[in-house]
């Protein structure tokens, strides 16, 4: 949860009063309530702890795994190649 300050009127203040003990709750879950309604009307969504997904997205999940195009029967390194680091 994150603690936010934010400055309304001096009318809005009692209005949140009257509103909170009329529905017989706080006054911080009061605004708490109505700040995440007009949030999610405003933006059309919450992005609250929880629906947060417990892991980071990974980046590459929509690509497909290396494929090696080579003939398995044929060696990785041409024998010239092989021959002259053998010589080393």
């Amino acid at each position: 949860m994150i603690g936010i300050n934010i400055y309304v009127s001096q009318a809005t203040q009692e209005s949140l009063i009257k509103a909170a003990a009329l529905k017989k709750t706080s006054v911080e879950e009061l605004a708490s309530s109505i700040l995440r309604d007009c949030v999610q009307e405003k933006f059309g969504y919450i992005s609250n702890s929880e629906t947060k997904a417990e892991f980071p997205v990974n980046p590459l999940r929509e690509m497909r795994p290396y494929a090696y195009l080579a003939d398995p029967n044929e060696p990785a390194i041409s024998p010239d190649d092989w021959e002259i680091n053998q010589d080393f």
